[in-house]
């Protein structure tokens, strides 16, 4: 414990020798005279040591100052030091003399209550637990097994920590981690870009446990040019033909049109979809042209599903015309084609058109691989998509004083919020997936489904209520900035996918 915390006080020492024969005089002068120093501005305290090593006949007295800081001291030795000292010369003479230095205080510690040793990292004089220049525990031996698992775990595991004062509220108290930080109380929980880059870091790596989200991301060109992403469950896609599920048809093999054929159009609906039905008995005869593209196709279709989309790619493609035929065929030859990706954005299209292409085709080659590219950079995007929706909320609360830092700082708690209901979510479907057909798996399914219905409605009002805590203006007015930001979030969003899906492919 220290007992004083100003650094600046200075010690004034000065060691006075004088005959043995005046020890009483001498002694009563300087105590007056230590008295008459106190008076001084500046001077704190005052305290006589006895030198008992003097040689005979003669004594020493060690008087120490404690003065509030150097230029206290100076301004004695300019002002005062002359009159103070002539007074003794003019009492004792040459019968005593006088010698002074000055020392820097540094620290006063009591006895037992601090440790004295040094700072391992920075030499710092240790004052308690940690060093108060680095920060650094006193203690760093190495450290066994269990203490490397609990330093690693503590926080998580003491229910006092930071981690857990923080977490409530992020998810039932909507925008109170915001207006605590903002009011100055910060230390109480944990820092919000470390809380959100946590979450999200455990987020996707919960998401990727027993399964790569990126899979389910399907690249689809269309016979009109048109290029999309489809996301499905299961390996079940054909990259290049559409989205090929067990049981269905590609979108682009449907039914001929009514102007197409002239039959369907004359049928009652319920007509047209009894003639659609396949039948068993009679498989449909194809030329050798379409079959080829039927078996091209059925090759990229998951083995376990190869049987029945054959079966309905067969009915499908026998009541084709040719004409149908013909852009189906253009997209299976050659789905990155000049005739299939066109990129409609003016001369700049014909400029960027070779590496659109170039990367179409290194899609269409490994599906899986763009997907699983796309799902690793959604991280990126968020960071890009942080400072554009937090420029809106400026914007949309000019004139209210507040820093774009504020804003800022608002959507990186509602962020993390979204990253901690996400993954108490693929938690519940990963629990549910690992007991699979007992009791607490349909226990952990029933709760995940009943845990994404109240989000679908909680995530929305959550946003609408942190605005309501942290702007504290009316509903009305509150709601009208809620509707423009939904504009700007839904905008902004879709601006930074497809900025995510251009990076994307153009770094494969």
């Amino acid at each position: 414990m220290l007992l004083n915390d100003d650094n600046e006080t200075v010690l004034y020492e000065v060691s006075l020798e004088a005959d043995a024969a005046i020890e009483g005089p001498f002694d009563t002068w300087l105590r007056d005279h230590i008295a008459d120093m106190l008076q001084l501005d500046g001077f704190l305290s005052a305290e006589i040591l006895i030198d008992k090593s003097t040689p005979a006949g003669r004594i020493r007295r060690i008087v120490q100052y404690r003065l509030r800081n150097e230029a206290a001291l100076e301004r004695y030795l300019r002002e005062h030091a002359p009159v103070m000292r002539q007074h003794g010369i003019d009492l004792f003479g040459d019968r005593f003399t006088a010698g002074r230095r000055t020392l820097a205080h540094r620290e006063e510690f009591i006895r037992g209550a601090v440790s004295t040793d040094n700072c391992l990292n920075c030499g710092e004089v240790l004052t308690g637990q940690h060093c108060s220049h680095c920060g650094q525990r006193a203690r760093v031996r190495v450290l066994s097994l269990g203490g490397l698992l609990r330093d690693l775990f503590g926080d998580m595991i003491d229910f006092d920590s930071r981690i857990w004062r923080t977490l409530f509220p992020l998810a039932l108290r909507p925008g109170q981690l915001t207006a605590e930080y903002l009011r100055g109380r910060r230390t109480y929980y944990t820092p919000p870009f470390r809380m959100y880059l946590t979450l999200s870091v455990v987020f996707f790596l919960a998401t990727s446990i027993g399964a790569n989200p990126g899979d389910d991301i399907k690249f689809d060109v269309d016979p009109n040019g048109s290029a999309n992403l489809q996301l499905s469950e299961g390996d079940t896609a054909t990259p290049g033909t559409g989205q090929v599920k067990a049981g269905q048809t590609p979108k682009t093999m449907t039914s001929p049109p009514s102007d197409a054929g002239g039959s369907d159009a004359s049928k009652p609906a319920g007509t047209a979809r009894t003639a659609a039905k396949p039948n068993p008995a009679a498989p449909a005869k194809l030329d050798p042209e379409r079959q080829k593209l039927v078996d091209t196709i059925v090759e990229k279709v998951a083995e376990k599903d190869r049987a029945r989309a054959r079966k309905e790619l067969e009915q499908e493609f026998a009541k084709l015309t040719p004409g149908q035929v013909a852009p189906i065929k253009r997209v299976v030859d050659d789905p990155c084609g000049g005739d299939n990706i066109k990129l409609d954005i003016g001369p700049m299209g014909q400029k960027w058109l070779p590496k659109a292409q170039e990367a179409c085709r290194k899609i269409v080659a490994d599906s899986k691989g763009f997907g699983r590219a796309v799902y690793q950079n959604i991280p990126k995007m968020m960071f890009i998509f942080l400072p554009l929706i937090a420029a809106v909320m400026f914007v949309l609360y000019l004139g209210s004083g507040r820093y774009y830092v504020e804003h800022l700082l608002f959507f990186v708690h509602y962020h993390a919020f979204f990253f901690l209901a996400g993954l108490a979510v693929v938690l519940l479907e990963r629990g549910a997936t690992l007991f699979g057909d007992t009791s607490l798996g349909h226990g952990l399914d029933r709760l995940g489904k009943f845990l994404t219905l109240v989000l679908v409605f909680y995530v929305p009002y959550y946003l609408f209520r942190a605005m309501r805590r942290v702007y504290a203006q009316g509903r009305f007015v509150t709601v009208v900035k809620y509707s423009m930001l939904v504009v700007g979030y839904v905008f902004f969003m879709a601006l930074t996918v497809v900025g995510l899906l251009a990076y994307t492919a153009l770094t494969l």
